[in-house]
């Protein structure tokens, strides 16, 4: 069965006692609640782990403009515009994240991240740990009952654990090819 953040969103609610939801715009608490705080909560559980299904791999586009002068590198990349987390710059050289730019020393990067998946592709371990997690963040607004919140929030840590762990079972371990420790033990400069 696809979900929906509607799906999720209320199926939430259902969790703390609250009614379900047909719309972000319905009346009551638990819709307002939903419709401010889903995203964030959905992001932030997205980039609690490298969910396989969540991760992108994108060369990074350069900008033609030079750096500002008080950043100490020679280039600058556009992040891209689904972007939460880096999971992985290669190469694996000194880079400094600000704002939506990513500065470095190389001329071209490529990038694994963390990107806002849609709910459709979502496993139910992970679905299941946005939800607890959701009802957790709306039991207070809706309830105003801690001891729901924290309930749900404990639930949430146990889903999101055992959610990662069968998500990794699925993607064996990769040997490492670029490494800034074996780079340095190779070149002998100490620097990474």
């Amino acid at each position: 069965m696809a979900n929906s953040e509607i799906d999720i969103a209320s199926n939430a609610l259902i969790l703390i006692g609250d009614e379900p939801i047909s719309s972000f715009t319905d009346p009551g608490a638990g819709a307002t609640a939903a419709a401010n705080l889903y995203q964030g909560i959905k992001e932030a559980v997205l980039s609690a782990y490298p969910w396989p299904w969540a991760l992108k791999e994108q060369s990074l586009s350069r900008l033609s403009a030079e750096p500002d002068s008080r950043v100490n590198f020679k280039y600058q990349f556009q992040k891209p515009t689904d972007y939460l987390r880096i999971w992985q710059v290669m190469p694996h050289h000194y880079y400094e994240e600000v704002g939506s730019l990513i500065y470095s020393n190389e001329p071209a990067l490529f990038m694994r991240y963390i990107f806002d998946a849609p709910e459709t592709i979502m496993t139910p371990g992970f679905v299941k740990a946005l939800e607890y997690q959701l009802a957790s963040e709306f039991a207070m607004p809706v309830t105003e009952d801690e001891k729901k919140a924290a309930f749900y929030e404990k639930k949430a840590i146990r889903q999101i654990a055992i959610a990662s762990n069968i998500d990794s079972q699925g993607h064996p371990q990769k040997s490492i090819v670029d490494s800034p420790f074996i780079d340095a033990r190779s070149s002998g400069s100490g620097r990474f």
